[in-house]
């Protein structure tokens, strides 16, 4: 800590001795006049600086802090970080000072810098009526909301809003969040809901209402690549607005083939890629620990290191697993002295000092075989870490991810934080707050498997995890790489760089554990009230106030128009639209009996036409000559075709030439012109003359065309047609004695008559979108009181009252907690040892597991039987779950109600006091996954002795399995 906390006044300069960003300056100026802030800015921005002057800020007022975070890795990781800067002082560590929550550790619970996660402060507030301090959150100046955009996380969305409006307005919120698109929106719903808080007297308390800092300032900007099978391209133009012209796509997008995945960079090519232009240390994102973990393998032989880092490497790695283990340090001594006598001495001479300077490191530099083998040995005896996974990190190559031992991840961390690590493929799992700066970060594919099957990052997911790249202080940029896959390319990639941040959504779902602590201290209208203060409903409202603007300003304008066509009766505009219809309807059959005639009558002179000749009169239609009906003309020459035959030159009675086919006259009846007509005239110039209509004759072509009119014969119209005329006519009569056509303003109010139809169908359909948010809207309330119902049939509620089991549940953390206080008060459990205490609870928090999932450790019979046979006085858990089951599916409620009994056997062979090492081969069960386990099955044994209505010798057991099971690495 660089000033003392009794200072009179916070000096900004000497708590942070570098320049702030302005963002950085803004929000501590908002802090220290007591505002709350909503900060969104860049992943790698520097919004922690904000939190720790919140945190320096309420210790300088004598109160204390609460930090929290979506994940336990994440809590320990600020634990840590706040112990080095708050806690440690040259006389040493300051007891008390800091402190941790998370679900199976409680350190320095009454410290004055407590971390926690946001699901354990949820829990805090649901002790205390809402909008007031209660015992657990006195004295308590601020709450830090560290990645405050989980609020749009399915799984864990929900405690962030409970968070906030439980939260009694008057502590200090800094809610720290990556950028998002609708910062605007979270900060106003957060002011309303402190505004607006119940049980809260505004005049005796004053309200820290909240200020957006909104900063898309990244201190380290980042530069964007697309790796290829050829090299490594700027993904980006010049202006870093679109794709690199270069990467673009060649050819038709319909015929482009797909690339085949040996077209496609290998992570060995990328990493080659990336160390020749000195881009490394690398985060190199892969969505699947499979395939990170082959990654690592793919680089055997691969060395990204100095000899002075792999000195370093080797010296971190060996103090880690050996610097307290004496155990540990005479097995590998005598392990080496068996397997590797020349490297016995070396190996001595260090343990005996624990010296960087000591020989052994000379010793192993020079003897690259002696090495690998020393740490495959010290791999087998260890039990933390397999060999493939040691050997690779002393040449700067690790994986990351949830498969792996948390003691190794954290110990990779560190490392990778130093710069002697180059290169960890990670799941993504590592965009999530850990403090891993790289140099670059490598995107590996730009979509993802999740339930119900692939999908594309979003640009929000996208720029969480390009983030990473950047390291302030050392790097001018960070670069970020996508690579070309099957089914991603630079196209996608260019999308998601330049996409604008996702708005953040609400994923607001009750639980049982909410309605029952609600219930607890709220009247069901109250619980309603608080439900609608929920962000999810203020985004509703949102969405629901531009239909509701909508829906007025349309009535308002047909209400105007209802009253200007007052005087006109509906019946008669739907008459005489009915009219209208009929009119177009006969002219258009007029016309289909027309062109039927003129077919017919051009196949009866069809033989006729090559008799013609110059001086007869034709009647001429067809495409060309763009005549609506058949034009009179004559011939006047022959001339010669692009074919065989004649092509002629007409002239019409309209004075215009004409260049025809024989093809398109359709009538003629034997009149002709004398052959002297032609004597006088001046003929067009037929170089320049096409098909179709030509030019317009002069003032003697016009006199001739009388002449036509004089000898020409009418053309002869079929019954048909003439009879289809009079129906025209007929109706085009009703049409003009129609008392509508009489008005002088008949055509305005026609107009407004379609507006007023136009303006009903718009309202119509906003009326419908409307009422579709606003079902929406309510859902939640709806899935509220479903959920009272299920408690009320399983008896843990009586009316809106919780009973014994109610309050058991209403206690319980966990994902359906109904579940959890029905089996753990059923009194199934009472004669259990603790070790088969341990396996039966592991089975009631396990999820589904994967098909290929197995292990060669049996359930004893006495666990089983809990799960299959019915005692006398009650019911099996099977049949507990199966009759919960059905009544969720009643009710439309999909809170998963897990039993997995696969794992109990594995989970009783540990607490019976099984070696991890046996233990790990006898299950398909990565490391990682063993250690959730037995970490979450502690989580709810912890639970149970503070559980209401458990008996004493469960709360004995409990405590008894929790002993058994925290053994190392657990």
């Amino acid at each position: 800590m660089k000033q003392p906390l009794t200072s009179t006044e916070l000096r900004i300069e000497e708590l942070f001795p570098f320049e702030l960003d302005p963002f950085q300056q803004e929000a501590i100026a908002a802090l220290h006049q007591g505002e709350s802030v909503v900060v969104c800015a860049p992943t790698g921005s520097g919004k922690t600086v904000i939190g720790e002057f919140a945190i320096y800020r309420a210790l300088h007022l004598g109160q204390r802090v609460f930090y929290t975070t979506p994940l336990k890795a994440l809590s320990n990781q600020k634990f840590r970080d706040f112990q080095d800067k708050f806690a440690t002082t040259e006389a040493g560590v300051v007891e008390g000072m800091v402190g941790l929550i998370t679900g199976d550790t409680v350190i320095n619970a009454d410290a004055s810098i407590v971390v926690m996660t946001t699901e354990i402060f949820r829990n805090m507030l649901y002790e205390t009526p809402i909008g007031q301090v209660g015992t657990s959150l006195e004295n308590v100046a601020t709450v830090i909301l560290d990645e405050c955009h989980y609020i749009s996380n399915r799984g864990r969305g929900t405690v962030w809003e409970e968070s906030i409006i439980y939260c009694s307005p008057s502590i200090q919120l800094v809610a720290l969040s990556a950028t998002i698109g609708n910062s605007e929106d979270l900060t106003k719903w957060i002011n309303q809901v402190r505004k607006t808080a119940p049980n809260f007297d505004p005049d005796k308390t004053s309200i820290s209402l909240c200020k957006l800092i909104n900063s898309d300032f990244r201190p380290v900007p980042l530069r964007f690549y697309f790796s290829q099978k050829n090299g490594l391209y700027p993904l980006l133009n010049q202006q870093q607005t679109a794709l690199n012209n270069r990467l673009k796509p060649k050819g038709n997008r319909k015929k482009r083939r797909r690339v085949k995945r040996s077209e496609c960079p290998t992570p060995m090519m990328v990493i080659q890629q990336l160390y020749e232009k000195d881009l490394l240390p690398a985060i190199y994102v892969i969505f699947s620990r499979r395939e990170c973990d082959r990654a690592v393998q793919k680089l055997e032989g691969v060395v990204l290191v100095s000899p002075e880092e792999a000195h370093a490497l080797q010296y971190n790695l060996l103090t880690f697993f050996l610097g307290e283990n004496t155990n540990l340090q005479v097995s590998l001594l005598e392990a080496v002295a068996t397997e590797n006598p020349p490297l016995y001495e070396p190996l001595k001479d260090f343990l005996s000092t624990l010296s960087p300077q000591s020989n052994l490191f000379t010793y192993l530099g020079e003897d690259e075989e002696s090495k690998v083998h020393l740490f495959e040995i010290l791999a087998n005896l260890c039990q933390l870490v397999r060999s493939e996974q040691l050997e690779p990190l002393t040449r700067g190559i690790a994986a990351h991810h949830a498969g792996i031992l948390p003691l190794w991840k954290e110990l990779v961390e560190q490392l990778f934080e130093v710069g002697l690590v180059k290169v960890v493929f990670a799941t993504a799992t590592l965009s999530a707050g850990i403090n891993m700066p790289a140099r670059t970060t490598v995107i590996s594919a730009l979509s993802k498997r999740i339930d119900t099957g692939h999908s594309m990052l979003n640009p929000s997911e996208f720029l969480q995890i390009a983030g990473r790249a950047g390291r302030r202080g050392m790097d001018e940029v960070g670069h970020v790489v996508t690579i070309q896959t099957p089914f991603e390319g630079a196209t996608e990639a260019a999308y998601l760089a330049t996409a604008e941040s996702e708005p953040l959504k609400s994923c607001f779902t009750p639980s049982y554990g909410m309605v029952l602590n609600l219930l607890q201290k709220h009247s069901l209208r109250e619980a309603k009230d608080l439900l609608e203060r929920s962000f999810a409903e203020y985004l509703a409202q949102l969405k629901l106030e531009p239909e509701q603007q909508a829906i007025a300003s349309l009535s308002t304008e047909l209400a105007k128009l209802d009253i200007e066509l007052g005087g006109l009766q509906e019946k008669d505009i739907l008459a005489y639209e009915k009219l209208k219809a009929r009119l177009k309807e006969e002219k258009r059959l007029l016309k289909v009996l027309e062109a039927q005639a003129q077919e017919k009558r051009k196949k009866e002179i069809a033989g006729q036409l090559s008799k013609l000749n110059i001086g007869d009169l034709v009647y001429l239609n067809g495409k060309r000559l763009r005549t609506s009906i058949p034009q009179l003309a004559t011939i006047v020459a022959m001339v010669p075709g692009s074919g065989q035959g004649f092509d002629l030159l007409c002239l019409g009675d309209n004075n215009y030439w004409y260049l025809v086919k024989r093809g398109d006259i359709v009538d003629f009846y034997g009149a002709s012109l004398p052959l002297s007509f032609a004597d006088n005239l001046t003929l067009p110039d037929l170089r320049r003359l096409s098909l179709g209509r030509g030019p317009k004759g002069d003032e003697n072509s016009r006199q001739i065309t009388q002449q036509m009119s004089d000898r020409a014969f009418g053309r002869i119209t079929p019954p048909e047609v003439i009879e289809q005329q009079q129906r025209i006519d007929h109706v085009q009569t009703l049409l003009d004695d129609h008392p509508l056509t009489q008005s002088k303003d008949f055509k305005r109010l026609f107009k407004s008559h379609h507006r007023r139809l136009e303006l009903r169908e718009q309202l119509h359909n906003r009326q419908i979108k409307f009422q579709k948010l606003q079902s929406n809207q309510s859902y939640y309330w709806q899935e509220f009181l479903n959920l009272i119902e299920i408690l009320r049939e399983f008896k843990a509620l009586d009316n809106y009252t919780p009973t014994a089991l109610g309050e058991a549940a209403a206690t319980m953390r966990g994902e359906n907690q109904l579940w959890l206080g029905m089996v753990l008060m059923s009194g199934t459990l009472e004669h259990l040892e603790a070790p088969q205490l341990a396996a039966a609870v592991s089975a009631i928090i396990t999820e589904t597991l994967r098909p290929d999932t197995w292990t060669n450790y049996l359930p004893s019979p006495e666990v089983l039987s809990l799960f299959q046979e019915s005692p006398e006085d009650g019911v099996s858990i099977g049949e507990m779950r199966r009759l919960l089951n059905q009544t969720q599916r009643r009710y439309q409620v999909t809170i998963p109600v897990w039993l997995e009994l696969e794992l109990m056997g594995l989970v009783e062979q540990w607490a019976l006091g099984g070696d991890w090492q046996e233990l790990c081969e006898n299950t398909s069960l990565d490391e990682g996954d063993l250690v959730r386990l037995l970490r979450r099955t502690v989580d709810i044994l912890w639970q149970i002795p503070q559980t209401p209505g458990i008996s004493g010798y469960l709360i004995t057991t409990a405590k008894e399995a929790i002993a058994l099971l925290k053994r190392f690495p657990i």
